[in-house]
């Protein structure tokens, strides 16, 4: 059972951090879609020059070189994203006894740990989201029996989506020199992951926002200043606006 957070930390209003992850998701889909356009421009390179390596080289440097921004906004983003989740987390646990299927520490662990990253972070989401809706209980046990969202279960299909293609994609032109079928997979690949990419970054906008508004709906008032009927045992704090 989640116990009482130490009072030197308080509710926090996350929104501006929420605006930053949302901005840098914004940056990884259209950097998605610059990755793609790259891969199909290697693609018709080798098709119309098939003898010419100095295109192809110069089309492959640009590949090359979107490849690493793309890389580096999706580190930023999942970065400030990570450190949004986990601020909202802390509020999730201070709104609401419930204990959570995962510790805390899981909102960075559940992205980096193999195989358990195809739903863990799902699971984090899911509490937090029902750990801050106003409807559920401040003494509420569990959150485990809380239903999901489907929100959320949009947004984490479409991203598991997008990663597995993103990744068949890259594998498909590691092995050797690349041939011009393989190159023809990796931008069809590479354009079915932006589509998927971009749907799940537009939902993880929306569930962001959502999260914010539940967490400003409710009364900034820790569980354990209610009684059992859910009533605030003092007057506690309004968020901004509140």
């Amino acid at each position: 059972m989640t116990g009482q957070p130490p009072m030197d930390r308080w509710f926090s209003s996350e929104q501006a951090m929420g605006l930053g992850a949302s901005v840098l998701i914004g940056v990884v889909t259209v950097m998605s879609w610059a990755t793609a356009w790259s891969d199909w421009h290697s693609y018709r390179t080798l098709q119309r020059y098939p003898h010419d390596d100095a295109k192809f080289d110069q089309a492959d440097l640009i590949s090359g070189s979107l490849g690493i921004v793309a890389a580096l906004a999706l580190f930023a983003a999942a970065v400030v994203f990570i450190v949004w989740l986990w601020r909202v987390r802390w509020n999730a646990e201070m709104f609401c006894r419930g204990e959570h299927r995962l510790t805390r520490g899981w909102v960075l662990g559940s992205w980096i740990c193999p195989v358990v990253n195809l739903w863990y972070p799902k699971w984090v989401v899911d509490d937090i989201v029902a750990a801050s809706d106003p409807v559920t209980p401040p003494q509420t046990e569990s959150l485990r029996g809380i239903p999901g969202t489907r929100l959320v279960w949009a947004w984490w299909l479409t991203w598991v989506v997008g990663l597995v293609l993103d990744n068949v994609a890259q594998r498909s032109v590691l092995d050797g020199a690349p041939q011009l079928s393989e190159l023809r997979t990796n931008a069809v690949m590479s354009g079915i992951s932006a589509v998927s990419t971009t749907a799940a970054a537009v939902l993880a906008v929306m569930l962001i926002q959502r999260v914010n508004e539940l967490q400003l709906q409710r009364p900034w008032t820790p569980w354990w200043a209610h009684d059992q009927a859910g009533s605030p045992l003092g007057r506690g704090f309004q968020p901004p606006g509140g």
